[in-house]
């Protein structure tokens, strides 16, 4: 029953690996976005996270059909990318960034909260339990995709903006293949008196969780500033050829494949936080190489920790968050901690990039973001303690008194 879920993540993430190595690049280029420009504009894209997130899966939790709030999702997002292809105006392409995010911003948490309901209908049923990183890792191998598919015409000279139809192509499969989808079998229950947002954002911010909550927000706004700039970073700074800026994106995305096939080993012997520090750790390190030491050579050893730092910021937070949740806000869970953790220092840390880079550089910008990592690494290692998993306390690992 997880075939079509391994294929559904294979192909959105594929279109999100589509755009997102060189949207700044083609920004620059096609559009004649200055870096403060830039800024705005990678801001305004991840804008609806601040509401979408939570809206789309709170209606998922309310029994409207997962599957077709994804195909709806993929079928604006391709619609959008296709007008942008051929927008020759600033402002039509920031209104289109917009219209983007808001089509394609809740694809990931619900894509997330869809997967975690299934998983735990069926471990419900037969007692089998599939573990997220098994079905994340598609998700990987899909993001690298993209890049072997437009390596060949970047070097030839074809532009920037080739990224657009490519990620068309991948949301239209999207689309197609979310109606392949299995249903998820929900038991019978009353209508909740309780928003199940309100329940998850709670629960987020429960005494055992904040500071994960906050410390995963300090790490995300370093993570905004430096996935900002860092294809234009490549290009001008290190003077990358185009054609390699992805693929030396995507050589840290394959080794995230290797990390991901690691990370329940990883997981018994040093825990979850464990992999949380770890990964943070790379991250700083890889702020402070690349600002540093600007080369190609550097460019490329900077990407080995990059597995690591997706487990810690994007692998690890989701696993924890479906500990935290019910099967009445498994969704909601998932779209709130979007928008209040990961929306907020998106929207912030790319208006904090573009303010950076136009006024200090590409190199200051990574050493703020190498500084915002490290307050994220200090939260998390001092001030968080693990959440267990569900089997070891109950259906739901929220603080007593927190959730009634």
């Amino acid at each position: 029953f997880m075939t079509a879920i391994r294929r559904q993540y294979f192909v959105s993430y594929a279109a999100i690996g589509s755009v997102m190595p060189l949207v700044t690049v083609f920004l620059r280029e096609q559009g004649g976005f200055h870096f403060l420009q830039i800024g705005l504009a990678m801001a305004l894209m991840g804008l609806p996270t601040l509401f979408s997130p939570a809206l789309i899966t709170l209606l998922a939790d309310r029994n409207l059909d997962t599957r077709r709030i994804l195909a709806i999702a993929f079928a604006g997002s391709a619609a959008v990318l296709g007008v942008m292809f051929f927008s020759e105006n600033i402002v039509l392409t920031l209104v289109l960034l917009i219209l983007h995010g808001l089509a394609s911003v809740a694809m990931l948490p619900l894509q997330d909260g869809y997967f975690f309901s299934l998983s735990e209908a069926e471990r419900k049923r037969t007692g089998i339990s599939v573990e997220y990183p098994t079905i994340r890792i598609w998700g990987t191998l899909g993001y690298i995709l993209p890049s072997l598919i437009l390596y060949y015409p970047l070097l030839m000279g074809a532009e920037a903006r080739l990224i657009l139809p490519c990620s068309v192509f991948f949301c239209l499969l999207s689309l197609a293949n979310s109606f392949t989808l299995s249903p998820v079998l929900r038991e019978a229950r009353q209508v909740p008196t309780r928003l199940p947002s309100r329940q998850a954002l709670q629960a987020i911010f429960a005494p055992n969780a904040r500071w994960l909550s906050i410390g995963l927000f300090f790490g995300l706004f370093a993570a905004a500033t430096y996935y900002t700039f860092i294809g234009n970073y490549l290009d001008e700074v290190v003077e990358v050829p185009k054609p390699y800026i992805a693929l030396i994106i995507n050589l840290g995305v394959l080794i995230e494949v290797g990390c991901t096939l690691l990370m329940p080993r990883l997981q018994r012997r040093i825990g979850l936080k464990g992999i949380l520090i770890l990964g943070l750790g790379c991250m700083v390190t890889r702020m402070l190489l690349l600002s540093f030491f600007p080369s190609p050579a550097v460019a490329v050893m900077a990407q080995l920790g990059h597995g690591f730092e997706v487990l810690a910021l994007y692998v690890g937070p989701v696993m924890f968050l479906n500990r935290l949740a019910g099967d009445e806000f498994r969704n909601s869970i998932q779209g709130v901690y979007t928008m209040a953790v990961t929306g907020s220092a998106r929207v912030l840390g790319s208006l904090s990039a573009g303010l950076v880079t136009s006024t200090f550089g590409l190199r200051a910008n990574l050493l703020l973001g190498a500084g915002l990592a490290t307050c994220s690494l200090l939260i998390i290692a001092l001030l968080f303690s693990r959440i267990p998993p569900r089997r070891e306390q109950g259906e739901i690992a929220v603080s007593p008194g927190t959730v009634p």
